[in-house]
């Protein structure tokens, strides 16, 4: 079956982004330091570095700039990029060109940060179209992520492919398994549909709430995608993503020298966080993705370990179908408030 896998696999390793969804966005210096010497021995196209644009208060890697990227990032071989979220912009009262210069004016392109990927839901892809020309407008690759277009039915795909076409400045589109609610099948139905309608490069994105991040990558990448992410020991938001040490022995054909620096960067940095932060696939986990819950609910309502995944699963429950895909701090309070026994 992996012999119908592409040859080429471009890997981008977004452990500094999706990864501060636990640590704030804030990492060790050694850790950076021998992450990036860790990236540099593996067949790894790009690397992120976080996210662009948000408020200093919300960590150093959420607000990436390109002095930064010079200071953590000066020895790193692969590519790097940043994420926006197209929330940001189009809740600017800024006309868009405007509201994406202020966001990344601190970016410089043609240095360490060659590429932006820009989040946006599936609904609001109509109004990226602005957004992905200014982006190119600047010098920068662009990189569109779909948001949660597995809870889309066939008409919403269907009108995402056509406003697609609309857009001609996407180097690469990912399908990101935002719930991690996507099986194997589905991934192949949705990768192969867009990758035989649309130009750009088919990328994937995968979360593991169901425990499928790992084969649904694979299912990704024997459907025609070419570019998969990942993250050291899974790290990342939620249940969390592929795990590079996974992924790359399986696409990547690392050597057997390469997989045990991997392995032993993994152990030393990201086992502890693990421990620490109990990302991973779980039965709480494992429902919310199961109904399009967003994951930010379990991750909140297991910080701590007072709530057992039953108890979780109970108060997840009881949320409407209008707040399950969408994180809301003040149903959150309500959920911890609820006394189940």
């Amino acid at each position: 079956m992996l012999s119908t896998i592409p040859d080429e696999i471009n890997f981008l390793d977004c452990t500094l982004r999706d990864g501060g969804y636990y640590t704030g966005w804030d990492f060790a210096p050694e850790m950076v330091s021998d992450y990036i010497a860790t990236i540099n021995t593996l067949p790894v196209r790009m690397v992120e570095l976080g996210l662009a644009g948000k408020p200093e208060s919300h960590g150093y890697f959420a607000n990436v700039t390109s002095s930064k990227a010079e200071q953590v990032a000066a020895g790193l071989l692969a590519k790097a990029c940043v994420m926006i979220d197209a929330k940001d912009v189009l809740a600017s009262e800024l006309p868009i060109p405007l509201a994406v210069i202020r966001l990344t004016d601190r970016l410089v392109p043609g240095g360490h940060i060659t590429t932006v990927r820009v989040a946006a839901h599936y609904s609001n892809l109509a109004a990226c179209r602005n957004i992905c020309a200014e982006l190119s407008h600047r010098g920068f690759r662009v990189f569109l992520n779909l948001m949660q277009i597995d809870a889309a039915d066939a008409a919403e795909v269907e009108m995402c492919l056509k406003e697609l076409k609309q857009i001609e400045t996407i180097d690469v589109l990912y399908i990101a398994d935002s719930f991690g609610s996507m099986k194997p099948t589905r991934v192949q139905e949705i990768i192969g549909r867009f990758a035989d309608r649309i130009e750009p490069d088919i990328g994937f994105h995968g979360h593991d709430n169901r425990g499928y991040a790992l084969v649904n990558s694979v299912a990704a990448a024997m459907a025609g995608a070419t570019w998969i992410d990942c993250t050291m020991g899974g790290m990342g938001r939620g249940a969390g993503n592929t795990a590079s040490e996974q992924i790359l022995p399986l696409l990547a054909r690392l050597e057997t020298s390469q997989e045990r620096v991997l392995l032993e960067h993994v152990l030393r940095h990201f086992d502890p966080l693990r421990k620490q932060y109990r990302w991973g696939s779980s039965a709480a986990y494992q429902f919310a993705g199961s109904n399009f819950i967003h994951p930010s609910y379990v991750q909140k309502l297991r910080e701590g370990g007072a709530l057992s995944d039953a108890a979780i699963i109970r108060r997840l429950s009881s949320l409407r179908a209008d707040e399950r895909m969408s994180f809301a701090t003040e149903k959150l309070s309500a959920l911890m408030a609820q006394d189940i026994a």
